[in-house]
């Protein structure tokens, strides 16, 4: 008895941790100061019949936590997100849930943040992308989105267990040809130009879940909750799908750190790197610019063009222009920048003279270039 009081001890012990340990990431940017505040955050977002505690694995392995405390992700707060999918009778449907996620994250201050990235699982993934076409100033902030068997094209368990459950969310996840929510919500995601920017990495599930486990007490035998086809639907091709070695229950669950599904996250978060904001100066000149000795050569609209990486999201945010490499010429005014191209051309106006005729030289030809010192904002990748 001594021994097993001991046991029950230590449990009681692990759990007290564990739920310390889960208000702290539950709280997670909320509680940051905007001094304190990371550039990114990674926020978890569960699955059907799932709460906060979805990602506890074997030996009190936490995921959120051990990203919380991983040096290579030091530049990320984490959020764990939580929603309302009661085991029976849930009532809320996808729309519903999205607005609620929505406020909480709100309410965690996950939006301001410069850069999220979210992990999701299963119905999580389904009320995430949701969420993020209702609020598109919110989702120009996403970077990310990695789905662990989210059933983009449904789940034959949802058209099983909807025949004796009314939970609307099951409609929802159906694999019927005619499932609308799901056919107009991949339309809506890649003609809506804040959701399309948004790289979407998908893991699958490779071994069937038990019944009566989460989903599975929809199951009278062991089943595979969503197939690869469904969980790998329109995500990005430039990073093949993950097989996890798991269930659909147990496939958030990474013991440790060089498990599938948290080496896998790892990989996609640093090939998608935190960008810092940077500012430069690009100078470029146009030479070759001529007058008579009695002449004028004025302009006013000359395009002055700076070369801008699409990638690092480069825009010029201010100009200054100078006449130089002058030789034989005179300026009445000063060249200006009338105005600046949102893709990196200035326009300047300028105007100068022929320094006039000289007594030993004739008539000299008068040179000049436009120099335009370009302030160009842009991102770089932090290394973690």
């Amino acid at each position: 008895m001594k021994g097993l009081r001991g046991i029950s001890a230590v449990r009681w012990l692990s759990a007290w941790v564990c739920a310390l340990v889960l208000g702290m990431l539950a709280t997670g940017a909320a509680e940051a100061g905007a001094q304190n505040m990371k550039p990114r955050v990674i926020v978890f977002v569960h699955g059907l019949h799932g709460d906060r505690w979805s990602w506890s694995g074997p030996n009190n392995a936490y995921w959120p936590q051990m990203i919380q405390t991983d040096p290579h992700f030091r530049m990320s707060d984490v959020v764990v997100a939580e929603y309302p999918t009661p085991t029976i009778r849930g009532r809320l449907s996808t729309q519903q849930l999205s607005e609620m996620l929505w406020k909480q994250l709100a309410q965690q201050k996950v939006w301001q943040h410069r850069e999220v990235v979210i992990i999701a699982h299963s119905l999580g993934g389904i009320v995430t992308e949701e969420m993020l076409l209702n609020h598109p100033a919110e989702a120009s902030r996403v970077r990310f989105i990695v789905s662990y068997a989210t059933p983009h094209q449904g789940s034959f368990i949802a058209n099983m267990a909807k025949t004796y459950d009314s939970d609307p969310l099951l409609t929802d996840l159906s694999s019927s040809n005619d499932n609308n929510f799901l056919m107009n919500l991949e339309q809506k995601w890649r003609s809506t130009p804040t959701a399309a920017r948004i790289h979407r990495y998908c893991a699958y599930e490779t071994q069937d879940t038990a019944a009566g486990t989460g989903m599975g007490k929809y199951l009278h035998a062991q089943a595979r909750v969503v197939n690869y086809y469904s969980a790998t639907y329109g995500c990005d091709a430039d990073t093949p799908p993950q097989a996890i070695n798991a269930d659909h229950i147990n496939i958030i669950k990474p013991a440790n750190r060089w498990a599938d599904a948290y080496t896998f996250f790892a990989k996609v978060y640093h090939n998608n790197p935190v960008m810092d904001v940077a500012e430069t100066v690009r100078d470029n000149r146009i030479a070759g610019l001529t007058v008579a000795c009695n002449g004028t050569n004025t302009s006013d609209d000359l395009p002055v063009p700076i070369a801008l990486d699409p990638a690092l999201h480069e825009q010029v945010v201010g100009a200054e222009v100078e006449l130089s490499q002058q030789e034989k010429v005179h300026v009445t005014d000063p060249p200006v920048v009338k105005k600046i191209d949102p893709y990196g051309v200035a326009h300047v106006a300028y105007s100068f003279k022929g320094d006039g005729r000289g007594m030993l030289l004739g008539c000299p030809t008068g040179r000049a270039a436009i120099l335009v010192h370009f302030k160009v904002r842009g991102q770089v990748p932090v290394k973690e």
